[in-house]
């Protein structure tokens, strides 16, 4: 080795060992710096080792997602940024300020390696946190994260939503929608809910409807066109008697669901409320939008046609917040978060062979203790269990015979009520229930305007014709000849 390249190489390494040694060296000079450097390190150690262990060794939850993606890189970052801050304050504890003082504390180290390491290490952390951010983002988008992670808050909506129609439909995809401005907006109504979380002053139960809900035609529209509606459509409906043999019954409704505008088309039917050529809007006088006061159609051609309230004036100044141009959710208002009735949830438990309808008298004695008001969840565990001696108290004639297949209904209705029941939420049986269908206890459903009482200028009503939706074929029949005939086709 001649006489210059020796003292192009001085004595302490080479290439990347030696740049990396004058950066530790550098960083070394400053505690500041040292604590920024062992966190950011031991974030990111930490980070991969609950990877590893989240693929190998242990199932994931949410709250491993929110380490993995949020916190431990917030750490990571946080010590990133304590390198140069305590490097910047040991330059001015030297007496001089800003990139001077740093470069002129860099002398004591090759200042080219310094600066070469610099460069490297952030395009390291661009690769690693741009990929820890994308990460996050899409984490934070996850049906786990909006419905899991607040476990109290959302778990009601959360279970029902992995039972419903709509289970693989991402929560974004409905409540948030794609680009950068919804992405913000959402974030910053998530920073409300957290702090309403944190100070424990969340809505119990969630109010619903939510009044700024994304449109429908541009939620429920991508997949559910109205020119893609067509025809009729068959519907059969099981139910349960409460009686001794829980006679099974059946109605069937031939539905007349219609459709929009399309080629050659005209919109009829249940969807006809959708069509594109026209409009329709309501207003309601309450928040639940229950009490509609008056309805307004705008055809093709521009013409408004009104039908307004009998017994109910619409306010001499309305609230324009009252008016609403009607959409899916105006009728299909749970249609991914559905809460069935006690009655309801019996029938489908049933149908679906969860509870053995030979038992004779289960569907009666199990609405009635799945309909207690218990006041904690736990609590309806406890009573539920109690109904194999109730059952045996009250039907003592049948215990010898089904009382193994009562002791196997207690876990079946214990899921049914921790399904639908939340009373640390204040969520009892038909708190949210469904604007489809006829009139209930809790709602006028459909009759909210087909009620016989809404009018037009010329005194013509809205219709109340039941045909104009469905043909009954059979009504809550046990045995009707057109079930045997769809049965046979």
């Amino acid at each position: 080795m001649d006489t210059n390249e020796a003292k192009k190489s001085p004595p302490g390494g080479h290439g990347l060992f030696r740049r990396l040694r004058d950066f530790l060296s550098l960083i070394s000079r400053s505690r500041l710096a040292i604590a920024g450097a062992v966190l950011v390190t031991t974030a990111l150690l930490a980070d991969l080792i609950v990877i590893i262990s989240e693929v190998f060794f242990f199932e994931s939850n949410p709250y491993i997602g929110i380490v993995v993606w949020v916190l431990l890189p917030m750490l990571a970052v946080i010590g990133l940024v304590l390198i140069p801050v305590g490097l910047f304050w040991k330059s001015r504890s030297k007496g001089v300020r800003g990139l001077s003082g740093l470069s002129g504390l860099a002398k004591v180290v090759n200042r080219r390696h310094f600066f070469q390491m610099i460069l490297g290490l952030s395009f390291l952390n661009i690769i690693i946190f741009g990929t820890a951010g994308y990460q996050a983002l899409h984490y934070m988008e996850s049906p786990q994260f909006c419905g899991a992670l607040c476990h109290q808050v959302m778990e009601p909506e959360f279970k029902v939503y992995n039972r419903s129609p709509h289970s693989e439909v991402s929560c974004v995809d409905c409540h948030v929608g794609s680009g950068i401005g919804h992405l913000v907006k959402s974030k910053l109504d998530g920073t409300r809910q957290l702090w309403a979380v944190i100070t424990d002053s969340y809505d119990r139960p969630i109010k619903t409807p939510i009044h700024n809900l994304r449109p429908a035609r541009e939620v429920c529209g991508t997949c559910h066109f109205p020119e893609s509606f067509h025809g009729n459509t068959i519907k059969v409906i099981p139910s349960y008697e409460p009686d001794e043999n829980n006679t099974r019954k059946v109605t069937i409704l031939n539905m007349r669901v219609g459709g929009g505008t399309g080629p050659n088309k005209k919109a009829s039917g249940i969807h006809w409320h959708v069509d594109k050529g026209s409009a329709i809007r309501y207003y309601a006088s309450d928040s639940q939008r229950e009490t509609i006061l008056r309805v307004e159609h705008k055809r093709p051609d521009g013409s408004v046609r009104v039908w307004s309230h009998d017994e109910i004036p619409m306010p001499d100044d309305p609230d324009p917040d009252g008016f609403r141009e009607m959409d899916c959710v105006d009728c299909h208002n749970r249609p991914t978060h559905i809460f069935l009735s006690a009655d309801k949830a019996m029938d489908q438990w049933l149908a679906d062979g969860l509870l053995d309808a030979s038992v004779p008298w289960i569907r009666a004695i199990g609405e009635e203790v799945l309909s207690v008001e218990y006041p904690t969840r736990q609590a309806a565990i406890d009573g539920i269990a109690g109904l194999p001696q109730l059952y045996q108290e009250r039907y003592p004639q049948h215990w010898s015979e089904f009382g193994d297949a009562v002791q196997a209904s207690v876990a079946p209705l214990q899921d049914i009520h921790d399904l639908y029941v939340y009373p640390e939420m204040n969520l009892q049986w038909d708190t949210y229930y469904s604007l489809l269908g006829h009139s209930t206890e809790h709602t006028a459903a459909c009759f909210r305007c087909h009620n016989g009482i809404m009018h037009d200028e010329d005194a013509i009503p809205i219709t109340t014709d039941c045909d104009a939706c469905h043909f009954v074929l059979a009504d809550k029949e046990q045995d009707p000849m057109i079930l045997r005939i769809l049965e046979d086709r």
